[in-house]
């Protein structure tokens, strides 16, 4: 048994699963209005923003896979921005810095969610941005009751975040942390949200918005300006692909890690079929080290180069990849928040965004209420590594979802999991309970779940990689055994990842959500 459950909407003309009632209820409403899955996806995307600044912010990045059902087709929303054209390795070490700080001014990178509304308004939106927009203004400048999370969070970092550039402003007026049950208004961040209804991106990237959070990060030490701001653009790329056992599987390709969950699950179906494995302790250790080798390759192959599909398409293809001889580097999860949307027909927004770690670096435009991501803490100053700090260049990003896609072309699943480093391992645990244990996804979404641990950031690069799997309090005793025989430390982990899916069975449309974290379902 799980300390955990999952809670899920059946609908017959469309399903929403997100981090909030709130979110939710803003999506489905837009779907009542007559707007379609990406319009609902850009409202909830904005209530997340508002309502979960712990997790996702204007200030953050955005990753989407949107499929037409007309045609079956997949895109790949890549909205990131590059590090700071001042922001090179010599900049950080001439500072005395080993690693891009986690928190605090040099650890902004420029905001791409912001430009993946626009793009994905400008590619697939029906109605006007304003009307989407309008749930999240509402909230932020009327105020809504602080979650659980977001308070705990408050006191639990305030030591670190109160010192840090207009955090205090925010979550800690007058000297008193939010606290669960609190009116939390955002006046300031409501008057941009208006000014981005009004003109779209220009609204944040260009004028008075613009000017703030430049001013706010430069007097506060960092390296922002606005030719970075500027800089910022959305690529919309073909996905990466892989057929699994009569389905097919869809993720980002680099800059995103969706390459991890694709190699692995691509390992494990090889290994799988050359041996039969079918016991459920062999078939999770053996998922185990197909995370650790993917991560492995990542970190050695993978940056924000011409060449970094050509070398993903390769790891899917099931070529034999030297690594370089080189130390193993890793990490640990961070927040991030995840929503999907889909209708009858097949149509499906995917959308997962981030600040990076709990409230980002810390730093909110003094304006405009814009809380700013750490994102820049995953280079490595190691110019001669994949993912070494250049300016302009951008991250590896641990962000990603997926969509899986029968033969017959009905859209099976979608969704995702935040966490850093926990996103393909959640994900992946998902498609192997129901692919290969038959698990349904009720069970298989509340099932105990594991980590390998590090993963693929700069501040654990001691620690080498895939060396321990944290388990949740319920994972059997059989499986802990099976991860001890295959090499790895044991350890205990609360909760790993928050499952956001919606997908089809034999009666039709289904949101589903685990109550590891806030979560909402909808239907229609």
């Amino acid at each position: 048994m799980s300390d955990f459950a999952t809670i899920e909407a059946r609908g017959g003309q469309a399903v929403v699963s997100s981090g909030t009632a709130r979110a939710s209820s803003a999506a489905e409403q837009v779907l009542r209005d007559g707007g379609n899955v990406v319009d609902a996806a850009l409202a909830a995307s904005a209530v997340l923003c508002v309502v979960l600044p712990h997790a996702v912010a204007l200030g953050g990045d955005l990753f989407a896979l949107v499929r037409t059902a007309r045609d079956g087709s997949v895109i790949a929303v890549n909205a990131t921005g590059g590090a700071p054209g001042e922001a090179d390795i010599a900049a950080y070490h001439a500072r005395g810095l080993r690693h891009v700080p986690l928190l605090g001014p040099l650890s902004i990178q420029p905001p791409g969610l912001v430009a993946g509304w626009q793009a994905l308004h400008d590619r697939w939106g029906s109605l006007p941005l304003a009307r989407l927009l309008a749930p999240a203004i509402d909230l932020a400048q009327d105020g809504f009751a602080a979650g659980a999370r977001l308070a705990r969070f408050c006191r639990e970092l305030s030591a670190d975040l109160l010192p840090i550039a207009g955090w205090a402003d925010l979550f800690a007026p007058g000297g008193t942390l939010l606290a669960e049950g609190a009116r939390f208004r955002q006046e300031r961040l409501a008057a941009t949200l208006r000014r981005i209804a009004e003109r779209g991106a220009a609204g944040f990237y260009e004028g008075a918005v613009a000017d703030d959070l430049v001013a706010t990060v430069r007097d506060a030490g960092g390296l922002l300006s606005h030719d970075d701001l500027r800089r910022v653009a959305v690529d919309l790329a073909p996905p990466l692909q892989i057929a699994s056992r009569g389905l097919t599987i869809y993720s980002q390709p680099p800059i995103s890690q969706g390459v991890v969950l694709l190699r692995a699950l691509r390992l494990l179906d090889r290994f799988v079929a050359a041996h039969s494995v079918d016991d459920a302790p062999k078939l999770l250790s053996l998922a185990a080290s197909a995370l650790r080798q993917a991560f492995a390759e990542r970190l050695a192959l993978l940056g924000d180069d011409a060449d970094g599909r050509v070398r993903a398409e390769a790891m899917l293809d099931d070529q034999i990849i030297p690594l370089p001889d080189r130390p193993a580097l890793a990490h640990d999860g961070r927040e991030t928040t995840t929503l999907v949307v889909g209708d009858r027909h097949g149509n499906t927004a995917a959308l997962i965004q981030s600040v990076f770690a709990d409230f980002g670096s810390g730093v909110v435009g003094r304006e405009s209420g814009v809380l700013l991501n750490n994102r820049l803490s995953a280079f490595f100053l190691d110019p001669f590594h994949p993912n070494g700090l250049q300016p302009h260049r951008r991250t590896m990003h641990t962000l990603h979802n997926f969509i899986a896609v029968d033969a017959d072309g009905t859209m099976r699943f979608a969704g995702g999991s935040p966490g850093g480093d926990n996103q393909p391992q959640v994900n992946l645990q998902f498609l192997l309970r129901t692919m290969l244990l038959g698990e349904t996804p009720s069970e298989a979404i509340a099932a105990p779940r594991f980590a390998v641990w590090p993963g693929t950031y700069p501040t654990d690069a001691a620690h080498g990689v895939g060396t321990v799997v944290k388990c949740e309090p319920t994972m059997p005793d059989a499986v802990r055994v099976a991860f001890t025989q295959a090499g790895f430390s044991v350890a205990e982990d609360a909760s790993i990842g928050s499952l956001k899916l919606i997908g089809t069975d034999a009666d039709g449309l289904v949101a589903w959500a685990d109550t590891r974290r806030e979560a909402a379902v909808a239907a229609l």
